[in-house]
């Protein structure tokens, strides 16, 4: 075999593992899509202020309703990459039911998400874009929410699968075909988030609205490399523009 074939392979391989010790972020301001306004500024009335949202990712493995939840998004890791250098299998893969607290996607090394509270300033952008509300603020508990109603959030799925193709040649050869521009891998990402507005002065839920929604990139060796976790932002903002819909069709009479 010719040598500089196995230098450039090596030299691949070397790449892709210095790229899995970058690190991202979940970042609302740079996801793809726009955010509905629904209404020119200054013709609101009602304030809100935002919480941090509510983890409720453990509840689908003790809850029986959601035992069929359970099962499709196991709990912990799963998998590994490492199936990849075995011959006749087609790729590695890994599964996180928390991405942030676990290393090693497709092309990045750790994702930094704060679910609680990253997901709670998604709200407040969103909620502040839409002009439904005079004013949009923040607050840790119904107490200090000094506004006519509280948002509040809850995500119960944000669960990461990644795929690194070997094309059962194991890793030792495909990247002779990476160069070549066929995709190195795929990443999919999943987010449940439900949001209910709530009335502040006696903590009744005016209104709710769930949504689950899943997106997924093919990596390629040059292109889209660290984008692993980047569609959670951009979930966050379908959810939100589905959920402001909703709500300034089914309840307008709350924001008068």
């Amino acid at each position: 075999m010719d040598k500089r074939f196995i230098f450039g392979v090596g030299a691949i391989v070397a790449l892709i593992a210095a790229g899995c010790t970058n690190f991202a972020s979940f970042d609302y301001g740079a996801a793809q899509g726009t955010m509905s306004r629904f209404q020119e500024a200054g013709m609101a009335t009602k304030t809100v202020a935002v919480m941090p949202f509510l983890d409720q990712r453990g509840t689908k493995y003790f809850d029986p309703r959601q035992a069929m939840e359970a099962y499709d998004h196991p709990y912990g890791d799963h998998g590994s990459f490492y199936w990849g250098f075995v011959p006749l299998f087609p790729f590695g893969w890994v599964q996180k039911e928390e991405p942030e607290n676990s290393e090693d996607f497709v092309s990045l090394g750790r994702f930094h998400f704060d679910v609680q509270n990253d997901l709670a300033n998604a709200a407040q952008i969103s909620l502040k874009a839409s002009n439904l509300f005079a004013d949009v603020r923040r607050a840790n508990n119904l107490e200090q929410a000094n506004a006519d109603y509280v948002w509040r959030g809850r995500v119960t799925n944000t669960y990461y699968r990644g795929n690194m193709y070997s094309y059962c040649i194991s890793y030792f050869f495909s990247p002779a075909l990476w160069v070549i521009g066929f995709p190195m891998g795929t990443s999919f990402n999943d987010l449940w988030v439900g949001f209910d507005l709530i009335d502040r002065k006696d903590g009744r839920v005016l209104w709710t609205y769930e949504f689950r929604g899943g997106e997924y990139l093919n990596h390629w060796l040059y292109a889209r490399y660290g984008q692993d976790a980047n569609m959670y932002a951009r979930l966050m903002k379908q959810a939100m523009n589905g959920a402001l819909y909703d709500l300034s069709v089914r309840c307008p009479e709350l924001l008068k």
